[in-house]
């Protein structure tokens, strides 16, 4: 017996590899069918812009040369884009390793760093083919939103003096390196203003203002384009501001590959110190990874191993360059997505590009003003703090919100791995004391026996009768005892007459009902739809046979919440429940599950067995049948709800017109004095069919 389990254990694993392959495969058709090299030019033409200062500064912040960072923005780059799994992840020297590679420079010089790099990249491959990967699915969205934010934060402290073209050492401060905290708690000081060089100021204001007034032109390259003409400008009026140039030199060429000397006796002592390093560069990329997943919106999330390996062999790469060591990362991966960046090719452009500004551009690059670059970086920065994602957990979830602060600060202060440990700790907590993360409440043992798929209370189910029910005798009020075998419709909601309705079947006030829709109560029952939800062209609900969701005591097949979508062609099937203000897209299935509130279901996707918390988007064509796949689901954006509220109120109005297209007719007799034949829905009472709604459409 245990010999098979062995064998089965092997089997897996051994399938579990060979689908590296194949996943790795679909990457790179993904992006070859996507068809946008132009704008991957210039997504990959901006990233390198910004990446060159940056990868020559952190080399220096290192104890390295120049040509360590260039050679990991251009080898390590290139190699994690051919051989990763991200389809926007920019790979390249980060700052938060920075210190960490700092003290290995300091003790084992430069070739130490080229060791330690082939080092983690052998580490990030033996984590590959461990299938160690998946573990990143298990960060909650709390801890992933607090390591994004505190990542923009990092941004936002470290370049808003170089914004304000403050020195890195004032005259208020002669013994400390200026930072954002500094220059705020020394505004009073009237010598503050004799240290802001106010023409590099002007250079990162200009730079912030067009690529925040050009945001919604995703094609033009607006970083590029004013970054470039804030250094024509500052040459040829010979601005006295810091340059690239003061950083260090830019090298021509890249030095030549070769296997780093390290004298026998460091070796053990460099592994073993090299091994957090390696640790936390996994982390970053496979959290920087996901983060820019839910940043861009990605149709298909990357897969974390192929990530990994793609990581893993950069490094190898890097390390016999004599540089220094790489992961993914949030800020310069942002630049992609916001530059138009659409398959991994730009990622692969951005080396290349880096590669030839440093064999032909070297010295005209060392002209940018650092301002014009800290600019952009700030508005990178400042994007990637997320508010609105800590609001909606302070108001829902308070212990999230706490997780969400430590991961944040732990990025901040340089304690990544402490931050992102302290942020899960608490996540784990809250969810075993409070259930977070669930639309329903625990459903028990003998529940599940009878066929109850959730219990939901009454604060999860707000629209959980029509309005007009109120208007009912008193003897008529218990759902289940009035509800008949024929379906019970609200008058003010409009079902065509090319629509199916059977069963118990209840439609609240103007909930609209498209043609050619089948709400088939006839195995499971009863339903209930919402006021104000529509039911568009082709959508198809059934369900299961005395299988239910218990929405405030009550049981119901299929329960439907109000101001809730159900676009063209998808497929309801009970037991389920569909949370208020969410929208199914088209051709969507969702079975014997739980939506919550505010979700928004992308086109074509399935979801089956689970449960849905609030507020969630599952991308289009996305695949969500356990609580990974659900752990793993991203916030639902802005223009996602409005989306929703769109349709709700087309949808409404229709319901009215349709409503007086039909009195008008009702009004017309034919020539033998009968009326014109108008099907309309049963309605409880009269005054319903004639009323209604006063709002204005």
């Amino acid at each position: 017996m245990g010999e098979e389990r062995r064998a089965r254990s092997k089997g897996a694993y051994v399938t579990e590899l060979i689908g590296l392959g194949r996943r790795y495969r679909e990457t790179w058709s993904d992006a070859l069918k996507a068809r946008s090299w132009g704008q991957d030019l210039l997504a990959g033409l901006t990233v390198s812009a910004v990446a060159l200062p940056l990868n020559v500064g952190l080399a220096i912040a290192s104890g390295m040369p120049p040509s360590a960072g260039l050679v990991a923005g251009v080898i390590g780059g290139a190699v994690a884009a051919l051989c990763g799994s991200s389809q926007f992840q920019v790979s390249g020297p980060a700052a938060a390793l920075s210190v960490m590679v700092l003290a290995l420079s300091k003790e084992f010089g430069m070739a130490g760093v080229a060791a330690a790099t082939m080092y983690i990249g052998v580490i990030e491959l033996v984590l590959a083919f461990a299938l160690a990967g998946r573990v990143v699915k298990y960060v909650p969205e709390s801890v992933l939103a607090g390591f994004t934010t505190g990542v923009g934060l990092k941004l936002l402290d470290q370049q808003l003096p170089e914004l304000l073209g403050f020195p890195e050492v004032v005259d208020w401060a002669p013994d400390h390196h200026a930072d954002t905290i500094d220059i705020v708690t020394m505004m009073h000081h009237p010598m503050w203003l004799h240290d802001v060089s106010w023409l590099a100021a002007m250079s990162g204001v200009f730079v912030v203002f067009v690529v925040t007034a050009m945001r919604a032109f995703k094609r033009f390259p607006a970083a590029i384009v004013s970054i470039a003409l804030v250094t024509f400008v500052s040459i040829y009026l010979k601005w006295d501001v810091e340059r690239v140039a003061s950083i260090g030199e830019v090298p021509s060429k890249l030095p030549a590959a070769a296997f780093p000397a390290v004298p026998d006796e460091k070796w053990l002592d460099l592994l073993v110190k090299t091994t957090p390093l390696a640790l936390l560069a996994a982390a970053e990329s496979l959290l920087s990874a996901s983060a820019i997943d839910r940043m861009a919106n990605a149709k298909k999330a990357h897969d974390p191993n192929v990530e990994l390996t793609g990581q893993g062999i950069a490094n190898l790469f890097v390390g016999l360059f004599s540089g220094m060591p790489v992961t993914g990362l949030v800020a310069r991966s942002g630049v992609n997505v916001q530059s138009g960046g659409r398959t991994r090719l730009s990622a692969f452009f951005h080396a290349l590009f880096l590669a030839a500004m440093m064999l032909f551009l070297s010295r005209y690059i060392g002209q940018v003003p650092l301002a014009a670059l800290a600019g952009l970086l700030c508005v990178i920065g400042f994007r990637l703090i997320e508010l609105k994602t800590l609001i909606h957990l302070f108001r829902e979830h308070k212990l999230e919100a706490v997780a969400f602060i430590v991961a944040a600060g732990g990025t901040v202060s340089g304690h990544l791995m402490a931050g992102l440990a302290g942020g899960l700790v608490i996540h784990f907590i809250g969810r075993r004391l409070f259930g977070h993360g669930h639309a329903s409440s625990h459903t028990d043992a003998e529940s599940k026996k009878l066929g109850v798929r959730a219990v939901l209370s009454k604060q999860k189910a707000e629209a959980r009768r029509p309005t007009h029910f109120e208007h009912l005798p008193s003897e008529y009020r218990k759902w289940l005892g009035q509800i008949r075998e024929e379906p019970l419709v609200a008058g003010s909601a409009y079902v065509h007459p090319a629509a199916t309705l059977i069963g118990r079947v209840v439609v609240g006030d103007r909930a609209h009902i498209a043609a050619d829709t089948s709400v088939r109560a006839d195995e499971g029952s009863p339903f209930h739809i919402g006021p104000n939800t529509n039911i568009q062209d082709g959508v198809v609900l059934h369900a299961l046979k005395d299988k239910h969701v218990m929405v405030a005591g009550e049981p119901w097949a299929i329960y439907v919440g109000k101001n809730v979508s159900i676009a063209h062609d998808a497929l309801v099937h009970g037991p389920c429940y569909i949370g208020d203000e969410t929208f199914v897209g088209f051709k969507a299935v969702v079975h014997d599950s739980v939506v919550g509130a505010h979700c928004f279901v992308g086109i074509g996707a399935v979801v089956v067995g689970v449960e849905i918390p609030d507020g969630r988007f599952v991308p289009h064509g996305r695949i969500v049948d356990s609580a990974d796949a659900v752990d793993a689901l991203p916030l639902v954006s802005e223009s996602h709800k409005e989306f929703n509220e769109d349709v709700v109120e087309v949808n409404r109005g229709l319901a009215v017109a349709y409503h007086a297209r039909d009195r008008e007719r009702v009004g017309h007799r034919r020539p033998n004095g009968e009326a014109d034949d108008v099907t309309r829905p049963p309605a409880w009472d009269a005054r319903w069919a004639t009323e209604l709604p006063k709002e204005r459409f």
